[in-house]
């Protein structure tokens, strides 16, 4: 009897999960397609023109921005694969795949919060805490990074320069940087005897849940970083070379150096990815509008903003919909 009363209960509720879950499938890929809708009409159409037109003569330069951005969300989708090896056995396409659909759903999110229930939505094996815990240890590396040498570039040109004297004025931006690295550091330090504590309070099914971490040793967090890296690389390529194709190459080499502190600025402004757009270009003008004009900021920008943000976004909306007419 208890057998046929178990059995019961989950034909009951499998049909109605069934329903549920292609539901929210589509509900947020049709807002993530209006929303990218939305921000793109709300953009200067004659700017396009004169994006297309330098493009088409630095075709080149385009196709290895075009790449650097599959290596950025490859290496995302590796740290992924990585974190949730002791769970699942996931296909480098199909991690690839699942990193995009939580850029689609993470766009239109403050601080990206969606982009664990993109990546969940293509988990639902997996417990929902799992895939936040393997996410949010896999940023706390990259937002390490982007502390540390954004942190490091600003120290550079405070002792060598008055650049940061003009950048921030008399605020006290690099302190609260340092405050929040130091913050970071210590929470990923403290990361398992924290997870351990909250164990011996939480119930069994969440404390099994919470296990993953014990998993995440330094090996594994140490080629995190290395990961992290690499994606840090590709993506600051990606908007120097921009730059460079943008102003004609009247960029110094020793600029690149700028770009760190350019990534650590926006970090600081916790909005929706896909609406950053302002700040990107605000950030970029501050840092480098001495070399090139606004304009060809503005163009880099939306350059970046597109080929990071909403074509993955899209292609990671359009890997939701496959998935839920699959089923």
């Amino acid at each position: 009897m208890k057998l046929n009363t178990q059995s019961t209960k989950s034909t009951n509720v499998q049909p109605y999960y069934k329903r549920l879950y292609p539901l929210i499938k589509w509900f947020l890929s049709i807002i993530s397609i209006g929303y990218f809708v939305l921000e793109w009409s709300n953009l200067d159409q004659s700017l396009f023109k004169g994006i297309v037109s330098t493009l088409q003569n630095n075709i080149a330069w385009i196709l290895l921005v075009l790449a650097l951005a599959i290596v950025n969300w490859s290496c995302e989708a590796s740290k992924l694969r990585l974190l949730l090896k002791s769970e699942v056995k996931l296909k480098p396409i199909r991690a690839f795949f699942i990193v995009l659909a939580g850029v689609a759903i993470s766009n239109f999110t403050p601080a990206r919060t969606g982009e664990y229930i993109g990546r969940g939505l293509l988990l639902k094996k997996l417990h929902p805490f799992k895939v936040v815990i393997a996410s949010i240890t896999g940023n706390l590396a990259q937002v390490l990074l982007t502390y540390l040498l954004g942190l490091l570039a600003v120290i550079y040109f405070y002792f060598t320069t008055d650049l940061v004297q003009n950048w921030f004025g008399d605020n006290n931006y690099l302190f609260w940087g340092v405050f929040v690295l130091i913050l970071v550091v210590v929470f990923v330090v403290f990361a398992k005897p924290l997870v351990a504590t909250i164990s011996k309070l939480v119930p069994f099914k969440i404390k099994k849940t919470l296990a993953i971490v014990k998993r995440y040793n330094q090996s594994v967090f140490g080629r995190i970083v290395g990961i992290s890296f690499l994606r840090y690389v590709a993506f600051s390529l990606q908007f120097f070379i921009l730059l460079q194709v943008f102003s004609g190459f009247s960029l110094p080499a020793e600029s690149i150096l700028l770009v760190p502190v350019a990534y650590l600025s926006q970090t600081l402004v916790p909005v929706p990815a896909v609406a950053d757009i302002s700040v990107r270009v605000v950030v970029a003008t501050l840092l480098f509008g001495s070399f090139i004009s606004k304009p060809d900021i503005m163009q880099t920008v939306t350059t970046i903003w597109f080929i990071n943000l909403i074509l993955p976004g899209l292609i990671g909306t359009f890997s939701l919909l496959i998935s839920t007419l699959r089923k």
